[in-house]
């Protein structure tokens, strides 16, 4: 739990009124969506699909921040250790989630994390999971 809200409010608060005002129209419309169903507890699916090079991560970074910065878990996951490391606090997935790497050897495979456990717990309580 420390590592997923150990995060420096000031610092987060500070990145996104340095950053907030860079983003272009449609990254603003989704940024505004995407916070608004946070705030509003609405749940829900997001996809941002866009050419390469149209600042995804840089939005996806934005959107962390934001929430971080109210002490809220936001966790940033990716499929390969490449792009994690482009998601601040980013890890992979099958890391975060206990995903089996050979499914090949599982007749039913699942995430292998106890209702009890740390890990469940910072789920539990995760308003935001983005998943690059």
């Amino acid at each position: 739990m420390t590592r997923e809200t150990n995060y420096n409010s000031e610092e987060l608060a500070a990145f996104v009124a340095a950053n907030q005002p860079k983003i272009v129209h449609d990254q603003a419309i989704a940024f505004n969506i995407i916070m608004a169903s946070i705030e509003k507890e609405h749940g829900g699916l997001f996809f941002l699909d866009a050419p390469g090079g149209t600042v995804k991560t840089f939005v996806t970074n934005l959107i962390l921040a934001k929430v971080r910065q109210k002490k809220s878990i936001a966790l940033a996951v990716a499929s390969s250790g490449i792009a994690a490391t482009l998601l601040d606090g980013g890890r992979t997935a099958h890391s975060a989630f206990k995903l089996p790497l050979d499914l090949s050897h599982q007749e039913y495979p699942s995430c292998n994390i106890s209702k009890a456990s740390a890990k469940a717990k910072v789920l539990q309580r995760c308003k935001l999971i983005i998943w690059e």
